[in-house]
């Protein structure tokens, strides 16, 4: 059995034996320091897959998507308008452009080297910021080209392998508006400009369904659906779209005959508590980790208020990985799998989040010999 197919039996059916398949990639730097570097933006997937290959883990592979591949060749697309350097950090500016001069967008990004990036401008910010988000949700509605992210899919499978389960990502949630906000604007636009991003979001869910065919027909097997937490969003937000737009998102995947993998990072009770996580019909979950990186009581109790179908990912905390001893990440990644074991649940030992650029390659053993010990 090969790797995809051990990942995919074991999430929908809890096939097989536990394994281990930390989270490795999507910008968090452990790839990018076992490639010799130190620059994350410089990361590629040769490099994620390299660093996987090190280990004895079953990988989930997560790449993302930039959905503007498929309007590439219609006036839309993003070019940079300036780089300032330093010996230890590097200031890109980027533009969104449209046909239409007047309508563009910026994007400004602060990298640091070891330490990786962030954006200080984001493109959607304001009111009038809509106007050119509007148009290139029109583009996308009525574009022929979504051929581009199959091939941009089927590229990043032929790098992995077909012995390997991909995941893509993109903002497929609308309040996402394409990967174009912050998450703080996400929770923000719906209540400053009500009616216009609500008209908005089926549109978005339209062109999620065009990109749903498109990474299908690329190989894909999982996509990526996330969601803020309560520190930033609220119940009402969740009842009003993320649950009902989400559970769409996750139903019309299925019926593609892909899996919804959600990654949530932030503290997620109370939400968990409220179910709001499972409503959103996720087939994979993570993750369920304590303090300080997480909020969950136990990991009995968290996985007390997940329906049984949903496998679940995690909960070595990233803290641990950081300052433990193999010995100490050995021994916790054991009671981790033991617990769900006693449960009966379908729970893939990984991190509680994607690893960073200073975690051991011994701590990172450890985890794995774990699950192999534990599955004899």
């Amino acid at each position: 059995m090969t790797n995809r197919e051990r990942f995919v039996s074991y999430v929908k059916y809890g096939s097989g034996k536990p394994f281990c398949s930390p989270q490795i990639g999507a910008g968090a730097g452990f790839d990018t320091r076992l490639a010799g570097k130190e620059w994350f933006s410089q990361t590629t997937v040769e490099d994620t897959v390299a660093a996987c290959k090190r280990f004895n883990i079953v990988p989930l592979y997560n790449f993302g998507l930039d959905p503007v591949i498929a309007v590439a060749e219609d006036g839309f697309g993003w070019r940079n308008v300036s780089l300032t350097e330093t010996a230890d950090r590097r200031i890109v500016e980027n533009e969104f452009f449209t046909p239409d001069p007047a309508l563009k967008l910026t994007m400004r990004t602060i990298e640091d080297r070891l330490k990786g990036g962030f954006s200080t401008k984001t493109p959607l910010e304001e009111e009038g910021d809509l106007d050119a988000f509007e148009l290139y949700v029109e583009a996308l509605l009525g574009s022929t080209h979504y051929h581009r992210i199959t091939e941009h899919v089927a590229h990043i499978r032929s790098i992995i392998g077909e012995d390997e389960a991909l995941s893509i990502q993109w903002e497929a949630h609308p309040l996402g508006m394409l990967g174009l906000i912050t998450t703080m604007n996400m929770v923000l636009f719906p209540y400053d400009y009500t009616e216009r991003v609500e008209a908005l979001y089926p549109k978005i869910l339209q062109i999620n369904d065009k990109i749903l065919d498109a990474v299908k027909a690329g190989g894909a097997d999982f996509i990526f659906l996330g969601g803020p937490g309560p520190e930033i969003s609220s119940p009402d937000l969740y009842k009003r779209y993320f649950i009902p737009h989400g559970a769409e998102v996750a139903d019309n995947a299925r019926s593609k005959g892909l899996l919804v993998y959600s990654h949530v990072c932030s503290p997620v009770e109370p939400f968990l508590t409220y179910g709001f996580y499972n409503d959103m019909k996720p087939d994979l979950f993570e993750t369920l980790s304590q303090a300080p990186v997480g909020n969950i009581v136990s990991l009995e109790d968290a996985l007390g208020k997940i329906p049984a179908h949903i496998c679940t990912r995690g909960n070595v905390g990233l803290d641990e990985l950081l300052y433990k001893t193999p010995e100490e990440i050995y021994q916790r990644s054991t009671e981790i799998l033991k617990t769900a074991a006693k449960l009966g649940r379908k729970h893939i030992l990984a991190a509680s989040d994607y690893l960073f650029y200073g975690i051991s390659e011994e701590n990172v053993e450890a985890m794995a010999r774990a699950a192999e010990d534990f599955a004899g």
